[in-house]
């Protein structure tokens, strides 16, 4: 392996083939090396053209070590590398993902000088940030191909300079000093970078779209990529893992950090793909690069909000702890850390979004012009948590605005969300950018100004480094500039943010640094490892929310005859409805498979299918005739009900549409109750649940004998509800929002205030006994669990202090099962206002039948602080925590709906402080 390196980095990368994998054939038995169109190389390091089947090849060769390294895909007549080698060398290439198949032939090129050979075995030829020229050169931009011959690199220190393979690189002239020289820290490159750039270079930096910078030798870059659940519009096919709110039904912290580093190893695997396979670096690619629009932390205030689908859920505790475990994730930095192992680099940068108090769409008005009207008890118990998580503990690398304003003022153009909280308060380093055109919206509709300029002005001096979308705003900054509207100490602050973090990504360093990032390639979408890790999270979000008579799991030795199992409706057809919305990698046809077809693999073709709906609008009964037909032949029937995102009708939820009402679209709740009358009350009616926001059941709730909700399970889900239906995994999904009785018992939309009126969220609701039909934090298993021996380590604790206790929790069942435990808090002599009951700890842990475990939990002041209220400055942290009770509950949910619920008292004693001291 030493020597691979070695001469990855002093032969080039096209010659490593002679160094490394000649190792590792060494010993093996002669055989033909081209399989399907892949050249591999035969015992005398020389590339074979015998074309032969990769059964016939390793029919051959059946002991050798590189034969067993190799996996064949019939269906796309390639072979890959694979990981799961017992040769050690072998091993390393594949782990480190330096492989890359060469693609299949295409048509002859036309006619020319011949051009250098392909280099051996697939292997691209360039690393880091640089791209092969058609001569076989390495360049950072494209118009520096022509100057160097195969196997060199172009040095972006002078343009002109030519050196051999990437450790050739150091020996570049001019590098030392400047923003190049890696050895210096990143403000000194920042420095270097600010002093050589003109006004006119650094505000064309500004923008998602950045052009390259050719007397520098920096390319151009799409900060732009939707990678909100997997790498979004790609060519290729990514994982789409579930969207947001099946991941935050998971409450598993591990499950979602596994899930980031899904996202990060795949986007940066992707961009050097991409950045391999020609030199246009994919400038014009939403998802080529590696910097993410993820996570959406806003909060689902109101189950009508058609953006609810993409986020973990409504509680401002449980979406800090998974957002912190998503982003260090996907960056591979431990909290705090504002680079990964090496100490330098991110793997990928990613965003605290939409920044702040946005959480509707078109109702009751559009977002562009909502105005949100908050009190600092609003802002520091909901909005901030989640947000000073990312940032303080997750670090993320950048944060957008939203398109709303707050009491009056376009938070793209907030002094107070930008500067006061994100800099002066949180003490952060990264860039702000804006949700798409929101800094032209400043002007455009808001009309919180009168020209462009102004907006410019506006959003630049308030704290916004970057415009997404057009260029309308930063085209006149120049102007704003002349006009002494901004300074141009203030433009450069901008550039140079946006700058750190290229620099903390490693986009401006040598080719042979960070190897373990720069190594990663396009093998990494959708490898074994990233699906069963989708697969984990869609299985772990599966949350049963009713079991009459034990109505599931199902057996499949039960639908032993044909026809014995019904699947009725639409859904269960559509794949594409699984993923959720930002999933758009699987248009092109990266669809997983359906609910159906994933039933069917387990009792063949004793399914029968009918579709009851025309889709999940549901705006007709056509189809009930058929499906009530079929009904009455099975002995089980199982359901598809939900919503529809980004298309059309009541169903549809969606970025840009809300729902007007929460329940059952059209006539959903009719099939239900027209299957229950046909069927009668002996055949079990499983209720099939595929949604983002909740929904009320009504009716149906009660004539279903089991409900299953699946939300939207991403690439593996049709898989994952099968295998949850058939009882292969315990559900322990516990829902992460509340299911209320009817829209009746909301607040009026757009209502920011959750405390108002009746309430809203299971911190506020104050009728939660008729309101509620499954509370927060709620879910069903296959088992039963019981707690006991609650041991909290003080009585007493004085402000800043924290609480650790322990519990056992034992499966009293019969099936292994996870299970969530949560820890809530009262406050019943709270000095202020302040939430009715908060969570403030979880843990999801496994038990298997008839056993127990202990569980350790802390719980830290920021979940027990109050909210001194501050009219005068809302942006001001006036979280205090001081002296008084703290009621504590330990179980399976919220202690107003579980009986079994364990309890202590906790006495906070001396003077009051702020929160922020206690950090």
């Amino acid at each position: 392996v030493a020597n691979m390196v070695r001469g990855i980095l002093t032969r080039g990368v096209a010659m490593i083939v002679l160094v490394g994998w000649g190792a590792a054939v060494a010993s093996a038995a002669a055989c033909p090396a081209r399989i399907n169109g892949t050249d591999f190389l035969n015992t005398d390091h020389q590339t074979s053209t015998d074309a032969v089947s990769y059964t016939d090849c390793c029919g051959k060769c059946q002991e050798a070590s590189w034969c067993k390294a190799f996996t064949y895909r019939e269906d796309q007549k390639k072979c890959y590398l694979k990981s799961d080698t017992r040769n050690p060398v072998v091993n390393q290439l594949a782990t480190s993902g330096s492989f890359v198949p060469v693609p299949p032939p295409g048509p002859p090129p036309p006619p020319g000088p011949p051009g250098p050979p392909s280099p051996p075995g697939g292997w691209a030829p360039c690393l880091g940030e640089f791209t092969p020229c058609p001569d076989g050169s390495c360049t950072m931009n494209a118009d520096g191909c022509g100057v160097c011959k195969p196997g060199q690199y172009l040095c972006p220190s002078d343009q002109t300079t030519c050196v051999h393979g990437a450790e050739g690189y150091s020996s570049c002239p001019g590098l030392a000093n400047t923003h190049l020289d890696d050895t210096l820290d990143v403000e000194a490159r920042l420095d270097y970078l600010v002093a050589h750039t003109n006004l006119t270079d650094q505000i064309a930096q500004l923008t998602n779209k950045a052009p390259a910078i050719p007397h520098l030798g920096i390319p151009e870059y799409n900060w732009l990529n939707d990678d909100q659940h997997g790498v979004a519009r790609v060519s290729v096919p990514a994982t789409v893992l579930p969207n947001g709110c099946s991941m935050g039904a998971t409450f598993s912290k591990k499950t979602i950090h596994l899930a980031g580093r899904v996202i990060g190893q795949e986007a940066r695997g992707l961009h050097n793909m991409y950045l391999h396979q020609n030199n246009d670096r994919g400038a014009s690619c939403n998802g080529c690069g590696i910097t993410a629009y993820a996570p959406n932390l806003n909060l689902v205030r109101d189950p009508r909000w058609g953006r609810g689908q993409e986020t973990f859920g409504e509680d401002p505790y449980h979406m800090a702890r998974l957002v912190v475990e998503y982003v260090t994730g996907a960056q591979d930095n431990a909290p705090g850390a504002k680079a990964g192992p090496d100490g330098k680099h991110m793997l990928i940068g990613m965003c605290c979004k939409h920044f702040a108090a946005y959480d509707l769409e078109n109702i009751p008005t559009a977002r562009f012009t909502f105005d949100t009207n908050l009190s600092s008890s609003d802002m520091w118990y909901t909005y901030m948590p989640a947000f000073e998580a990312c940032i303080e503990e997750a670090q993320a690398t950048h944060v957008m605005c939203s398109y709303n304003s707050v009491d009056g003022i376009p938070t793209c153009g907030s002094k107070g969300l930008l500067t006061e909280i994100l800099r002066d308060q949180w003490d952060w380093d990264g860039f702000v950018v804006s949700d798409y055109d929101a800094w032209a919206n400043i002007l455009k509709t808001h009309h919180y100004v009168d020209t462009m300029e102004d907006a410019a002005a506006v959003g630049i001096n308030a704290g916004l480094d970057q415009e997404g979308g057009g260029n309308s705003a930063i085209s006149a900054l120049a102007q704003a500039v002349s006009d002494g509207k901004v300074k141009k100490e203030t433009v450069a602050t901008a550039f140079r943010r946006l700058f750190r973090i290229r620099i903390r990504l490693g986009m401006l360093d040598p080719p042979n640094s960070m190897l373990a990032y720069n190594l990663l390639n396009g093998t990494q979408a959708q490898s074994p490892e990233h699906l069963n890790i989708t697969k984990t999270a869609a299985v772990e979000g599966m949350t049963l929310l009713k079991n009459s008579n034990k109505a599931l799991p199902l057996s499949a030795a039960k639908f032993a005859k044909a026809g014995s199992l019904c699947v009725i409706g639409p859904q269960a057809i559509m794949a594409g409805l699984l993923m959720g919305n930002y999933a758009e990698s699987a248009a092109n046809g990266n669809w997983g498979t359906d609910v159906l077809d994933a039933v069917t693999d387990r009792v063949g073709s004793n399914v029968t299918w009918s579709t009851g709906c025309a889709d999940p609008n549901c705006e007709t009964m056509d189809g009930f005739a058929a499906a009530i037909a079929a009904a009455k032949s099975c002995d089980t029937v199982v359901v598809t009900l939900g919503l529809w995102f980004n298309k059309h009708g009541e169903a549809n939820e969606g970025e840009g549409h809300d729902r007007a009402a929460i329940e059952l679209p059209g006539h959903q709740g009719d099939l239900v109750a027209a299957i229950r009358t046909a069927v009668g009350p002996s055949i079990p009616v499983v209720g099939l649940l595929i949604h983002g926001g909740t929904l009320a059941l009504g009716a149906a709730g009660e004539q279903l004998d089991a409900i299953l909700s699946a939300w939207y399970p991403g690439l593996e889900g049709g898989h994952a509800i099968a295998e949850t239906l058939f009882g292969d995994w315990s559900p322990a999904g516990r829902t992460p929002v509340t299911w209320y009785t009817s829209t009746d018992v909301l607040p009026p939309p757009g209502e920011m205030d959750e405390s108002a009126g009746g309430g809203v969220t299971y911190r506020y609701i104050k009728d939660y006994k008729n309101s509620v039909v499954y509370p927060f934090g709620f879910g069903l298993s296959y088992t039963t669990f019981s707690y006991a021996n609650l041991v909290v380590n003080v009585s007493t604790i004085q402000p800043c202090g924290a609480i650790g206790l322990t519990v056992t929790v034992a499966n009293t069942g019969t099936v292994d099962s996870d299970e969530v435990v949560q820890v809530y808090i009262k406050t019943p002599d709270a000095p202020v206002p302040a939430p009715r009951v908060r969570l403030v700890a979880f843990e999801r842990v496994f038990v298997p039948a008839k056993s127990a475990v202990t569980v350790n939990l802390v719980v830290t002041p920021d979940a027990y602080a109050f909210v001194t209220p501050n009219p005068a400055d809302i942006y001001k942290d006036t979280r205090t925590v001081g002296p008084g009770s703290i009621s504590l509950y330990v179980g399976g949910g919220q202690p107003d709906y579980y009986a079994d619920t364990l309890a202590a008292n906790i006495k906070i004693t001396g003077a009051t402080v702020p929160l922020a001291q206690c950090k």
